[in-house]
């Protein structure tokens, strides 16, 4: 292991090994795991001191917002469990991580050639007595991260940040975002015209935070909400007057009226479902949708197509999945700068067999 003390030397940058900073301290260097570097027991430590028992906590990934919010919920709530779910899985990984280097570096330390035999475990975590959860249910997990990505408060915000450096977010209701010119198709027009301006008097929602700081490097525009599928958009017009717009993608579909026709326009991939309503398609964060080549966007796509044609609830899907070929080949083959609208029949042709 190399050490990560630095020092300059006549100008010249040095990086000493742990042997050297053995040497000239004239006692084996203490050392810290990444996830048990706790300040207070840092600072405090004096030559000779027993292993301090921390803890495990990587520095990058705090999780006291997690145990926060859980604490202030009713029992039965399914944000209280996915935080505590998170945080006591977080502290697992941790003290096995922690574990495991310790382990290696007492291994290594009976050999003068490694820099195993100049350092001394200065920590240790704190035992986990607690039996392994298992994981959440689906239900559970979606309807937590669904409750606290409605809320509007620093807490809840907080969370979210420990969740986008875990996961990115990927049981979020919506973990995507479109673009899109409203104009850039019928389908795209009636669904901008159903938004209605977002609340004004209150801060947004964390959902609708992240919506913003995804075109923070320009205006932000108007904030807007949809009343169907519960998720916001954001309308902008630049200094020449084209209008974008920026919307959140849910990972479902809320309604369970049947599909009846899909639009693919613009970039945008419009479902239409027999109550005469109409939703962006489903989408997971780094899976777009696309069609008119051969790829991952046209693989999702039609077996996104594939799936909601069985059922209008069905979750969206990843570049991975195996599509109908049916459907594969109409996606494929669909021009990519033209609108094209297949309606259900059509799509139940096109499957194979």
């Amino acid at each position: 292991m190399v050490s990560q003390y630095v020092s300059y030397v006549l100008g010249e940058q040095y990086e000493p090994d742990w042997h050297d900073l053995a040497a000239v301290l004239g006692t084996p260097v203490p050392w810290f795991h990444y996830a048990l570097r706790d300040k207070k027991t840092i600072a405090d430590r004096k030559p000779g001191d027993p292993p301090a028992i921390v803890p495990a906590q990587d520095a990058g990934l705090r999780t006291g917002p997690l145990p926060e919010l859980a604490a202030d919920e009713p029992d039965g709530s399914p944000a209280a469990a996915v935080c505590l779910w998170l945080a006591r899985h977080l502290r697992r990984l941790d003290t096995a991580a922690a574990i495991q280097d310790i382990s290696e570096i007492r291994a290594g330390a009976n050999d003068p050639n490694s820099d195993c035999a100049y350092v001394r475990i200065a920590a240790v975590p704190t035992p986990v007595p607690r039996a392994a959860d298992d994981e959440l249910d689906e239900m559970t997990r979606r309807a937590g991260w669904a409750q606290i990505t409605e809320r509007r408060d620093v807490l809840a915000e907080a969370v979210a940040q420990v969740v986008l450096q875990w996961d990115g977010g990927q049981s979020w209701p919506a973990a995507d975002v479109a673009e899109f010119d409203p104009v850039s198709s019928p389908a795209a027009a009636e669904w901008t015209e159903r938004l209605r301006p977002a609340p004004a008097d209150q801060p947004p929602t964390v959902l609708e935070r992240r919506l913003l700081e995804n075109i923070r490097s320009i205006d932000q525009g108007v904030l807007l909400y949809d009343d169907a599928s519960g998720r916001s958009a954001v309308r902008r017009t630049d200094h020449l007057g084209k209008v974008t717009v920026y919307a959140s993608v849910a990972q479902r579909i809320s309604i369970v009226a049947p599909l009846s026709a899909v639009t693919l326009g613009g970039h945008t991939v419009w479902v239409h479902t027999e109550d005469g309503g109409i939703w962006l398609a489903p989408e997971l964060p780094g899976h777009g949708l696309s069609w008119g080549y051969h790829g991952g966007g046209p693989t999702a796509l039609a077996g996104l197509l594939g799936n909601l044609l069985h059922d209008i609830t069905s979750p969206a899907v990843s570049r991975k999945t195996e599509p109908d070929d049916g459907l594969y080949s109409l996606v494929v083959n669909t021009l990519k700068d033209s609108v094209t609208t297949y309606s259900r029949a059509q799509l139940l042709a096109a499957r194979t067999g």
